[in-house]
């Protein structure tokens, strides 16, 4: 049974509004949150049940994901979140510091981007923008980051999900993911490190679940994030949507019993065996693999 068969639609046109700064503060669980679980439980209490957590500051590389969305998704607000910041000002002289405290003051609200890194995200836009599939399918009318939310009926979660792109017809569901290799080998090991399976069936699911219409397909669109800026385009295929709505059940099982017990075990407290990871255990013929044979994430 997958997550969208065993829900009750909760949508409401003022969730569809919500900010993201409001929708990443919302409680409902969202796939962030199942990949902490899956981590171990006491991760997932200590970044969002812990009285005294601290939020953590986004990294750079997730202020540069985050300025590539706007750039490629919602280019029309654009100067209203993001300003670059001014060159040739030395912060050590009287003057400068004067020059940079009235920048300061007036980009208010905005994220500060140097030169550099502007630049690199205009380029990597223009790259999605030059692949013709890419091209195409944000030429399709659709809107970006909509935020679904429905209830998971086994366990009463409140779950959410907020697609990148998502088409007016409810057919295609859009990701844009920035990465180190857009080689399909690459993007591979991505969606296994990072758990892109289970975002492709979360958001087919909850997109079902809190609409009704169940998309066609879940899309990747893949930048690298070092020139060529080279992009590929993806879609999930059965095998993937189905792994993902496994763990995601599983994940969601688990959640749902830490939090009536109010119990979250983070590793093993026993001595554990530990061993070498497949990919360098000897062949069968008892040769070892090459440097090169080796994956690496």
């Amino acid at each position: 049974m997958t997550i969208a068969e065993d829900a009750v639609s909760s949508v409401s046109p003022d969730e569809d509004a919500l900010e993201n700064a409001d929708y990443h503060r919302h409680h409902a669980v969202s796939k962030s949150h199942l990949d902490l679980v899956a981590r171990s439980p006491l991760h997932y209490w200590a970044r969002y049940v812990d009285p005294n957590r601290i939020d953590p500051e986004p990294t750079p590389a997730m202020l540069m994901g985050t300025a590539l969305h706007t750039h490629v998704l919602e280019l029309d607000q654009w100067d209203q979140r993001y300003v670059m910041a001014p060159e040739g000002i030395d912060r050590r002289t009287k003057q400068g510091k004067a020059e940079w405290e009235a920048f300061t003051v007036a980009s208010t609200g905005r994220t500060v981007l140097s030169k550099a890194d502007a630049d690199t995200v205009m380029r990597m836009a223009r790259s999605v923008y030059a692949h013709s599939a890419a091209a195409m399918l944000l030429a399709m009318a659709g809107k970006a980051e909509t935020t679904w939310m429905w209830t998971d009926e086994t366990t009463g979660l409140e779950c959410k999900c907020r697609p990148d792109w998502l088409t007016d017809d409810h057919r295609l569901i859009v990701d844009l993911k920035t990465t180190e290799d857009a080689s399909p080998r690459g993007f591979q090991k991505s969606v296994a490190t990072w758990r892109y399976f289970v975002q492709s069936s979360w958001y087919l699911d909850g997109v079902q679940a809190a609409s009704g219409t169940r998309p066609d397909q879940f899309i990747f669109i893949v930048v690298e994030k070092k020139p060529p800026y080279a992009v590929a385009v993806y879609a999930a295929d059965a095998d993937m949507i189905a792994a993902g709505a496994k763990q995601a059940r599983l994940d969601l099982d688990t959640l749902a019993v830490c939090k009536a017990a109010d119990a979250w075990p983070g590793y093993s407290d026993q001595i554990e065996t530990i061993s070498l990871p497949p990919w360098m255990r000897p062949r069968p013929d008892g040769s070892m693999p090459t440097i090169t044979e080796i994956e690496t994430f």
